[in-house]
């Protein structure tokens, strides 16, 4: 293995950990609103592993097979990823209240307070600006 093909490793299993948790916060979840999915050992554990697997292995051989790195390295890109994360975390919001049942006012309290809070970091440590000087 060349040193390029052990870095792609590297970093796609240190971003696998997200992967894992989003997995095994995000299957039990689906798995408790879809009744025809059983809760058994087999779809809360196993779902969440096989979606690592795949979502490992196949940024493995994107990464390996083409030139790309995947990588947020402009301040457009970034604030993309800014945006579409407020998005999500909408949709999520709007879940809380409609299917699971919770008081709106806390939830879209909470959602706000997050919000701002991370555009404000966003803002505070000028991450768009440092991600361009790391590009040059």
């Amino acid at each position: 293995m060349n040193q390029r093909q052990r870095r792609i490793v590297r970093e796609e299993l240190l971003r696998s950990i997200v992967w894992i948790g989003l997995g095994l916060v995000g299957w039990p979840i689906v798995i408790s609103e879809v009744a025809w999915l059983d809760a058994t050992a087999l779809t809360v554990f196993g779902l969440p592993v096989l979606t690592w697997a795949l979502l490992t292995t196949v940024l493995i051989g994107i990464r390996t097979a083409t030139s790309s790195e995947l990588q947020v390295r402009t301040s457009t890109g970034v604030w993309i990823s800014l945006g579409l994360g407020i998005a999500l975390g909408g949709v999520g919001a709007v879940y809380l209240v409609t299917a699971g049942g919770y008081p709106v006012l806390w939830v879209t309290a909470a959602y706000v307070v997050t919000t701002v809070g991370v555009v404000l970091w966003y803002w505070y440590r000028r991450v768009p600006d440092r991600v361009s000087e790391m590009a040059v």
